[in-house]
């Protein structure tokens, strides 16, 4: 937490250059999306927006997975209970200080037409499904409130460990379709200007950045890792 404070005083110093970034990515995707990587977004905002321009409800499996998967080298992960929904995960180290998760994930119908897109666990379209409501899972007599810490080892320098509160409707952590969780992450993929906290809210573990699926691989951050040590020895 304190990290992202003091990245937050950056905020309006980059506030052009982040627009300019911004325009440049999306622009790029326009002209060709065989361009898209996942290093070009660089905020959660980022992504819902270029999730609802280029796959409004209705889009094939296909294309999601082209897209993620062939041209952005995310990981596929199956849900283990649900039928037509999966997601896309990929990883940045962001020079040891923080592990960035992408978790997109989707569902789809029996035709494999997208239902719903998540960023991070967070609903894209309002027009599609939304969270669970929690409140059935008090009916249940058996849920439990689960205070659990997603281990984050390569982080040496700053956040080896990210917490959050889980709720689990029947008491029992491996069924995982009764569970929803409260945890706290950044807003941006930019050591030096990580945005603020975004508060996650009722939002299902498996969708989000604190699941336990690990990524075939940590990409590394692609700018310079000693000027981030340098700007926060300053800071």
């Amino acid at each position: 937490m304190k990290m992202w404070c003091l990245l937050c005083r950056s905020l309006v110093k980059n506030a052009f250059q982040t627009l300019v970034l911004l325009m440049f990515a999306n622009n790029a995707f326009a002209d060709d999306p065989k361009n898209f990587q996942f290093e070009s977004i660089v905020s959660t905002d980022e992504m819902q927006k270029v999730i609802q321009e280029n796959f409004p409800l209705g889009s094939s499996k296909a294309s999601l997975r082209k897209q993620f998967v062939s041209e952005g080298s995310a990981t596929l992960k199956l849900h283990p209970t649900q039928a037509g929904v999966e997601k896309y995960i990929y990883d940045i180290n962001l020079c040891s200080y923080y592990i960035w998760r992408w978790n997109i994930s989707a569902d789809y119908d029996a035709n494999d037409h997208l239902l719903q897109a998540y960023v991070n666990g967070e609903p894209v379209f309002a027009s599609g499904k939304q969270k669970k409501n929690v409140d059935t899972f008090a009916k249940t007599g058996k849920a439990a409130i689960l205070k659990m810490q997603r281990p984050r080892p390569e982080a040496v320098k700053g956040e080896k460990e990210l917490a959050f509160i889980m709720l689990d409707a029947d008491g029992d952590p491996s069924t995982i379709d009764d569970q929803v969780l409260n945890g706290g992450g950044p807003t941006r993929a930019d050591p030096f200007n990580m945005g603020f906290v975004h508060v996650y809210i009722n939002v299902e573990p498996w969708r989000s950045i604190f699941d336990f699926d690990a990524a075939e691989k940590i990409v590394n951050y692609q700018g310079d890792c000693a000027k981030v040590d340098e700007f926060y020895a300053h800071h």
